[in-house]
């Protein structure tokens, strides 16, 4: 059932959507195409996408619908051969210029081969620069591994293949912003300046998605914190993978790092 979300200061009236989906749906009963025209593929019936990218376009894709909470996964294989100037991403953003800006990444920073990097951020109505950047464990260019975002009122959690990797508690007690709706799920593979220019020798570069379920709204009553074998999960890949973490720049370091620790 929709209900009506209000934020302030800015009046801003919101449908937010309730979807229980699983791995088995079809491309287009969840997702639209936002850009890239021709660079993305849909096959296999609806259940997978290649998204292209070239020296002329990259491509991207959307939830049809707006969430208030929920359980967002996809199954993932990222582009061979060297990416290096490439980003991979799955991620649940909500943006009105100059009102608010919620965002909740998982980033794949292509490179000229191991380690491969995964990269996390939040953005907390503000810039953003909370980066936790972590070496996979696996090569992600083999084959399909499931990267999944848990959003509930009380905290966000990123999963590797069921792996807890990172923890957003929601610290607003703090000052600190956090998402309560509405947000959406997208996807897209592109070139930032910021990462150089790639070597479009090595290309076209193709990214895969797979199992596009969306468990929207269904886990605004879960429990608070990780299970202690996740939260075990939770430490060993935190001490062992990570290798970049804003908490540790005195410049960045904010009030929500001694408790999402």
């Amino acid at each position: 059932m929709d209900y009506l979300l209000i934020i302030f200061p800015i009046v801003f009236v919101a449908a937010i959507n309730c979807a229980q989906g699983n791995g088995d749906d079809p491309f287009y009963r969840n997702y639209y195409q936002t850009w890239g025209g021709s660079h993305l593929t849909v096959y296999n019936q609806g259940h997978e996408v290649q998204l292209l990218m070239d020296s002329s376009s990259g491509a991207g894709f959307s939830s049809k619908r707006d969430f208030g909470s929920g359980y967002f996964r996809m199954k993932i294989k990222i582009p061979e051969k060297n990416s290096k100037g490439l980003i991979t991403s799955f991620y649940y953003s909500f943006s009105i210029e100059g009102v608010k800006h919620y965002e909740f990444d998982i980033e794949f920073y292509g490179t000229d081969g191991n380690p491969h990097i995964i990269s996390t951020n939040a953005f907390a109505n503000d810039l953003g620069n909370r980066e936790q950047q972590f070496h996979l464990w696996f090569d992600p260019t083999k084959g399909f591994h499931t990267y999944e975002i848990l959003w509930n009122q009380h905290q966000i959690v990123w999963f590797v293949d069921d792996t807890p990797i990172r923890v957003w508690k929601n610290n607003t007690q703090l000052g600190v912003g956090f998402p309560t709706g509405p947000l959406h799920v997208e996807a897209s593979i592109w070139n930032p300046s910021y990462l150089g220019t790639p070597d479009w020798t090595q290309g076209p570069f193709k990214a895969h998605y797979r199992e596009f379920g969306i468990d929207g709204c269904n886990h605004q009553s879960s429990k608070q914190d990780l299970y202690p074998k996740q939260q075990g999960k939770l430490q060993n890949a935190r001490k062992n993978y990570m290798y970049k973490d804003y908490c540790k720049d005195s410049n960045r370091h904010g009030p929500e790092c001694q408790v999402n620790q």
